[in-house]
């Protein structure tokens, strides 16, 4: 009898001693797990960031928040042409019928308005990495989607996304697609990709939680093409003589700002 208490004694030791250890393994098997909506999310990012070049075209909406607090969608169509390193052309048709066009080449950031008669240039050189952020820091424009363009999104996504999941298989347009909601600091955002082929993302809806109303952009994408092999002067803008040269309202406020005096070396003698 003793000695089956002591058994049974010692075996409910092992079990408690054990215990802790079993969990400690199970968190580290769930640690390790794959993340299916992570490793889709990557697999797009790496994607994009390897291609040399590819045309897209997009149908866009995005809300605009009244002093009332009703939204409205306004809409656009635009095309993107990339070829990498240093040549960027977007096309843009907003819903109002009015154009515009984007254009680096390498040396210069141009954008021109048609309708307007109106274009604006920024030198910068380098490459697509380097105007995307010239143009959102430097010059303020907002350019929804521009991490698409840049060769380190990958990079860009490990630092933003808080946390990814996988919602649902969705069919877009007859093809079935991994549908993500991944949630960032600032912005969340949903993103369509096909299961099957290359990740080329189908549609992203950004959600800007701390905007003011929580405004909504969205994106619907289509015609992807890898070899687009557009001739070199795509990249240069038939801009009229008559045109007028105006300057970025960033470059403007900048103008504006008044020089601080020198500061005066040396004391008092």
């Amino acid at each position: 009898m003793k000695w089956t208490v002591c058994a049974v004694l010692c075996l409910i030791g092992a079990v408690t001693a054990v215990a802790p250890f079993s969990a400690a393994e199970e968190k580290a098997l769930e640690a390790a797990a794959p993340d299916p909506a992570m490793e889709s999310l990557m697999r797009t990012a790496h994607f994009l960031a390897q291609l040399k070049e590819f045309r897209v075209h997009m149908r866009i909406g995005y809300d605009v928040v009244q002093e009332s607090g009703q939204k409205i969608e306004f809409g656009e169509r635009r095309t993107w042409t990339v070829v990498r390193p240093d040549r960027f052309r977007a096309d843009v048709e907003r819903s109002d019928g009015e154009k515009a066009a984007i254009v680096f080449d390498g040396k210069a950031i141009t954008v021109y308005h048609p309708n307007l008669n109106m274009y604006a240039v920024s030198e910068i050189s380098g490459d697509i990495d380097t105007a995307v952020k010239h143009l959102i820091k430097d010059l303020n424009v907002r350019m929804p989607l521009s991490l698409l363009l840049v060769t380190s999104l990958p990079k860009e996504l490990e630092k933003r996304v808080v946390r990814a999941d996988l919602v649902e298989t969705s069919v877009l347009e007859g093809t079935p697609c991994a549908h993500l909601a991944v949630r960032g600091d600032a912005v969340d955002f949903q993103m369509w990709v096909p299961i099957e082929g290359d990740p080329l993302p189908r549609r992203i809806v950004l959600t800007y939680k701390n905007d003011e109303g929580q405004p909504q952009f969205w994106a619907n994408f289509s015609d992807w093409n890898l070899t687009p092999n557009p001739p070199a002067d795509f990249f240069s803008l038939d801009i009229p003589k008559d045109a007028s040269r105006i300057q970025f309202l960033a470059q403007v406020r900048q103008s504006m700002t008044p020089a601080k005096p020198a500061e005066k070396k040396g004391g008092a003698k």
